[in-house]
C-alpha cells in the first residue's frame, strides 16, 4: 500500500516543480545557506556550482526533504519537501556500497518499491518499468551484469536509471560526474539534457565549469549565498568566480574539463562532509 501522506496524489500542475524562496540553514548555530530563491518549471535543468563547503549538497538535501530548513520555503509542486515519489534524488555515487552482491537490473528494481508499496510483491509491470529505464540510459545490455563490475559512468546510469523506474519527474543529482572521465562526463551530461527535453525537471551540483556552460542554459553560482543565477555564459564571470572562490582562484584545464582551485568556502566542509 503506498504512504497515504504522499503530496504527488495533490500535486498542483499551476506550480513550480521546484520552488525556493529565501532558504536558510543554519547547523549548530552556523550559518549553510541563506538567502536562496528560484524556480523551476517541468523541463528545465538547473546547474549549482560553488566551492566545496558553499552549501550545494545541503540545498538538494532540503529539496529532497532529508534536511529542515531554518527558515524560508521549499515547495515541490506545490506542497513542502517530503513523500514525493515524484522526486529522485542521487547523492554523491562514494555513499553507494558498491561490493553489494546485486546485478544491475536488481538496484534498478527498488525504484518501484516506493510505487508498489514495501508489502506487495513485484510485477510484470514493475520489470518492464525496470527494463524499460535501463533502455532509457543505454545500459539494457547491462542488466545482469554484477554492480561491482561497472565503470563510474556506468554507475551512475544505473541509479539514474533506478530513480527512472520510481517515475521521477525532479532529479536531483550530487556531483555525479566525479571520478569519471572526459567521455563519460559529457555522455551523462548529455542524457540529462535528452531527459529535460523529455519533460522532466534536472538539479545538478557540479564542480566542472566548462561542462555547465556547454550543457546547462542556467546555472546558480553559490557560496552559502547566492552569487549569481542566470545563462552560465554570462554569470560565470572571472569576478563572479572569485567572489565565489575566493581571490586565490586559479582555472585549471584538464582532459576532465575546466576546474576552479581556490580558497576552500568553509574549514570543516558542509555538514557530513570532511
Amino acid at each position: 500500500m503506498r504512504t497515504k501522506t504522499c503530496w504527488e496524489d495533490l500535486h498542483r500542475e499551476d506550480e513550480p516543480a521546484v520552488e525556493v524562496r529565501d532558504l536558510a540553514v543554519y547547523r549548530n548555530d552556523q550559518l549553510v545557506l541563506e538567502g536562496v530563491s528560484f524556480a523551476l518549471q517541468r523541463g528545465e535543468a538547473l546547474a549549482v556550482v560553488g566551492p566545496n563547503g558553499a552549501g550545494k549538497t545541503t540545498l538538494l538535501s532540503v529539496i529532497a526533504g532529508l534536511i529542515r530548513p531554518s527558515s524560508g520555503k521549499v515547495r515541490i509542486f506545490g506542497h513542502p519537501p517530503g513523500h514525493h515519489l515524484c522526486l529522485g534524488y542521487l547523492p554523491q555515487r562514494s555513499e553507494a556500497e558498491w561490493n553489494f552482491p546485486a546485478i544491475v537490473l536488481d538496484v534498478v528494481l527498488m525504484g518501484r518499491v516506493g510505487r508498489a508499496g514495501p508489502l506487495r510483491r513485484l510485477t510484470s509491470g514493475d520489470l518492464h518499468k525496470a527494463e524499460e529505464a535501463l533502455h532509457r540510459v543505454g545500459l539494457a545490455h547491462l542488466a545482469r551484469r554484477p554492480i561491482r563490475n561497472l565503470s563510474g559512468g556506468e554507475q551512475q546510469r544505473m541509479l539514474l536509471a533506478r530513480a527512472l523506474a520510481q517515475e521521477a519527474r525532479i532529479l536531483l543529482l550530487d556531483e555525479p560526474l566525479a571520478g569519471l572521465d572526459a567521455p563519460a562526463q559529457n555522455g551523462f551530461l548529455s542524457l540529462l539534457r535528452e531527459l529535460a527535453g523529455q519533460g522532466l525537471t534536472v538539479l545538478v551540483a557540479l564542480h566542472e565549469l566548462d561542462l555547465v556552460a556547454q550543457h546547462f542554459s542556467r546555472a546558480l553560482l553559490l557560496r552559502t549565498r547566492p552569487i549569481a543565477l542566470g545563462d552560465p555564459r554570462q554569470i560565470l564571470t572571472p569576478q563572479a568566480l572569485r567572489t565565489a572562490y575566493g581571490t586565490a582562484l586559479h582555472l585549471l584545464a584538464s582532459d576532465q574539463g575546466l576546474f576552479a582551485l581556490g580558497e576552500t568556502c568553509c574549514p570543516k566542509g558542509e555538514p557530513g562532509r570532511p
